[in-house]
């Protein structure tokens, strides 16, 4: 197929640019209300020490550093009981018998540090087998194997530590809870912590409570997930432990920590047993994982909870403040929650109204009729419905998330959507629609977008870190650029499906071109600028306002 991309991008320079001036309400004090964060936090810890720039601190006789396990003949049986492997899997299942008894022998029975373990299950002999694995077979035979917290060490969070933004994150929004409420040193602001969108619900819990109590806030956990959520309306508080294997694909977490599970146990039991917590709050904060998975346990059976319903008033209110890390942010909007999938399938097969299909269901024969692995998924009734100004996706740059979010706008009618790249925030007046850019990176806003089956397109925003805007009525209504540092790209690449091709060579469009075109397979992107185009000309990554971009699957 042929593409007139001149009568395309000429049609767009036409119809799509020209963004209206508009003043940004309160801009002393614009009172921001919601931080939406383009990744999950990743918070420097004595269980995570690769998020941390320095590690003298660590103490492994007196912290918590790793997950441990074992290897023993109960533990084997536990993760390889043929109840929990379909039969069609039962070669495979043998198989990681066979790997597991190798291993007995290889670590001497003994307890395993979780670093170990998984570099012997990546090393040569296992790679084959490894790479034949779903997500959901690797989780459940880690679930099963892994021994049970020990008392008296727990995880230390060291905020100070941080390799990245992520501390920033966090003490921008307590910050942002302290200004919204005008709390002063009488009290600390009240942070409630949502983990609701992870698989184990219970493993990121310590950092996020540690790392906002270290930036001066009181946090406390929302013991909820969506095996919570189903087991009080069935009045089944008994078998959360069970419900957690097939709704969110966690094993043996009453096993492995049975004060977590207890927690959880004690707010199923009572039915409005987040009254209090909510009540107490100044904020929530919900991390990352599943879109998905966070919605079902605040709209189990697509109706919002008591819960949601409460958190909904108290924010219009003006009276609580949201903030959302990676997927905890995406879940956020009212209408077209993305879900799950890469640009190519997007691109190439549309956007479907589906649920998610399981993580590697190629793998395991999971997925369902009609999707693949990759399939781009999305929810029309949208997430928990915070957010009206359209379509939000994460990590947009490390993933070549452009393609994704323009099939979306496209088949929806949505004129407007906001990417947040990895390691980058955006503060927001959730009422006025002002915002400023916070962190590493950028954002990518899309308006108007159009598309085929095989071509999509729209006009574009690239906004870096410090800027200042507003956003109505379906489109960016004023900006003011920051001035930006030179940024050298870590390994410049011309691959713009799940990778930065795009973003690293705007430069490019900016300066020399105008006009930026590159090859991937069998798709093709198409970039420009106009006269109609605001630049900051910062080398590497400028910041564009009103360029056009189209892509198409030859």
């Amino acid at each position: 197929m042929k593409l007139n991309w001149k009568a395309v991008l000429s049609a767009l320079t036409l119809t799509l640019s020209g963004a209206a001036v508009a003043e940004t309400s309160n801009a002393d004090d614009p009172q921001w209300n919601v931080m939406l964060v383009g990744s999950e936090l990743r918070i420097c810890s004595s269980m995570n020490s690769d998020y941390c720039s320095e590690t003298s601190w660590i103490n492994a006789n007196e912290m918590r550093t790793t997950r441990l396990f074992q290897l023993t003949d109960v533990r084997r049986r536990a993760a390889l009981r043929s109840s929990l492997w379909p039969r069609e899997r039962e070669s495979v299942r043998e198989e990681v018998d066979e790997m597991l008894r190798e291993m007995v022998d290889y670590f001497a029975r003994g307890v395993v540090p979780e670093h170990r373990l998984v570099d012997r299950l990546r090393s040569r002999a296992y790679l084959d087998l490894l790479s034949r694995l779903s997500e959901a077979e690797y989780n459940r035979i880690l679930d099963n194997l892994e021994m049970p917290r020990l008392e008296g060490l727990d995880e230390v969070v060291n905020l100070g530590m941080n390799r990245d933004y992520s501390a920033d994150f966090v003490t921008q929004f307590v910050a942002l809870a302290e200004s919204l409420h005008g709390i002063s040193g009488d009290r600390s602001p009240r942070i409630l912590v949502v983990t609701a969108g992870e698989r184990d619900t219970f493993r990121s819990v310590d950092a996020h409570v540690q790392a906002f109590e270290q930036a001066g806030a009181s946090a406390h956990w929302l013991p909820l997930d969506v095996a919570v959520t189903q087991a009080q309306e069935a009045n089944r508080c008994q078998d959360i432990d069970r419900l957690r294997r097939t709704l969110s694909g966690s094993y043996d977490r009453e096993r492995v920590d049975p004060v977590r599970h207890a927690e959880q146990l004690a707010y199923c039991r009572v039915e409005d047993g987040w009254k209090t917590l909510l009540n107490d709050a100044d904020a929530v904060f919900f991390t990352g994982g599943s879109a998905d998975r966070l919605r079902s346990a605040l709209v189990p059976n697509n109706r919002p909870s008591a819960l949601l319903t409460e958190m909904r008033a108290r924010f219009n209110a003006g009276t609580l403040a949201i903030g959302g890390a990676g997927e905890g942010a995406m879940a956020l909007v009212n209408a077209n929650m993305i879900t799950h999938g890469h640009s190519r399938e997007a691109i190439r097969e549309g956007a479907i109204a589906r649920r998610p299909p399981p993580l590697d269901c190629d793998l395991d024969d999971t997925c369902p009729r009609g999707m693949n692995a990759q399939s781009f998924t999305y929810e029309p009734l949208g997430g928990l419905g915070f957010l009206g100004f359209g379509i939000l996706d994460t990590d947009v740059a490390h993933q070549g998330r452009q393609g994704r979010m323009l099939r979306l706008a496209a088949t929806t009618g949505t004129p407007f959507s906001m990417g947040i790249d990895r390691d980058t925030a955006v503060l927001m007046n959730a009422r006025t629609g002002a915002f400023e850019i916070t962190g590493r990176e950028g954002v990518f806003m899309i308006e108007g977008a159009q598309g085929t089956d095989t071509m999509l397109a729209g006009s574009f925003h690239y906004l870096r870190t410090g800027t200042l805007g507003q956003i109505g009525g379906g489109r960016l209504m004023d900006a003011v650029l920051a001035p930006q540092s030179f940024v050298r790209p870590d390994s410049p690449t011309t691959r713009f499906l799940g990778d930065s091709g795009l973003y690293d060579n705007l430069d490019l469009v900016c300066r020399n071109e105008q006009q930026l075109r590159l090859l991937q397979d069998t798709f093709v992107l198409m970039m420009q600028v106009n006269d109609e185009s605001e630049l900051e000309l910062s080398r590497g990554r400028c910041q564009i306002i009103n360029g056009v971009m189209g892509i198409a699957a030859q």
